[in-house]
């Protein structure tokens, strides 16, 4: 072979060498094209999926809430409770229908391999990417339902447990009111006179010489009490209390506590009306001996408590 035919030869080679190289370079540029054009669809796709696992994690929690809650927030959490709410049930199965598109889509790119893509496949990841794009809308449009729903759950809890606490001050302003009556509906008193009573003829009349003083009449006013609803029987205490603090009394009660001494105790019948009583201290007879000179206090007493007070003098 002479040079002119080796040199032919060789260039032959070179060129075709080259040819290869380039050949396999815009291979490799294709596929790496293709690599990358592939990878950003999975990635699409793997953020979709987790967006939707999100989505659907946060549905889930409402099912449970809405059933424990059931039986404390009343009828209108009934509207939204889990399986029987038509509007979660309808975001679960959009969620699942967009999961399968997602993981078809993304299996089918996924199964080409690092081929070159034709411009079918092409035309189809095109297709898709507009796919995952308008899957992302459906996405956002589901979570902003799902922030809605969980408003109104929220928005209703608050207001039956608003409802609640104003029930439950209503029946505590209801005892309370109930306990004011219970203690209001018992006789109140009014005025309380004392007057010496002495004998003149055959009248009796007021007085105030002490050493011709028989009795002694004690009256008070029971007052009008409309919280009264059914006749109530009352307890009263008279206290007479002469000028030295002795207690006039027609009992033996020497031996007693001073404080517990009393002059007259009788039982009144109220009935919520207004009415006068009128006693006579001592209760039959006369009093024992003359009275003392100087000033004297009439106590009444009712239930432990002194309601009324007066004082008169003889002289």
């Amino acid at each position: 072979m002479n040079k002119n035919t080796l040199a032919a030869v060789l260039g032959v080679l070179l060129l075709l060498s080259l040819a290869g190289n380039g050949f396999l370079a815009w291979k490799k540029s294709a596929g790496d094209k293709a690599v990358k054009e592939k990878l950003e669809v999975l990635a699409t796709k793997d953020s979709l999926q987790r967006a939707l696992q999100k989505m659907e994690d946060s549905i889930r929690p409402l099912l449970t809430n809405y059933q424990e809650e059931n039986q404390r927030l009343g009828s209108k959490i009934d509207e939204l409770e889990g399986d029987k709410n038509p509007r979660i049930a309808a975001l679960l199965s959009q969620i699942a229908s967009l999961r399968a598109s997602v993981t078809n889509a993304g299996s089918a790119i996924a199964s080409s391999g690092g081929k070159p893509l034709t411009k079918e496949e092409q035309k189809k990841l095109a297709e898709l990417k507009k796919l995952l794009e308008e899957e992302k809308e459906k996405v956002n449009s589901l979570m902003a339902q799902i922030s809605e729903i969980t408003k109104q759950r929220d928005d209703y809890a608050a207001q039956v447990q608003a409802e609640k606490d104003g029930k439950a001050n209503m029946e505590r302003e209801n005892a309370d009111m109930k306990d004011r009556i219970a203690r209001g509906a018992i006789p109140q008193f009014g005025t309380l006179i004392t007057a010496g009573i002495a004998k003149k003829g055959d009248q009796q009349v007021e007085s105030t010489k002490a050493k011709s003083i028989e009795k002694l009449k004690i009256t008070f006013d029971v007052l009008d009490n409309p919280l009264i609803k059914e006749p109530v029987e009352e307890e009263v205490t008279i206290r007479l209390i002469g000028p030295e603090g002795e207690v006039l009394s027609t009992s033996n009660q020497k031996l007693a506590d001073k404080s517990s001494v009393y002059s007259l105790k009788q039982t009144i019948i109220s009935d919520g009306e207004m009415h006068k009583v009128k006693w006579y201290y001592p209760t039959s007879g006369t009093v024992a001996g003359k009275l003392k000179k100087g000033k004297y206090t009439t106590e009444l007493w009712s239930r432990q408590l002194l309601k009324q007070k007066n004082t008169f003098e003889l002289n």
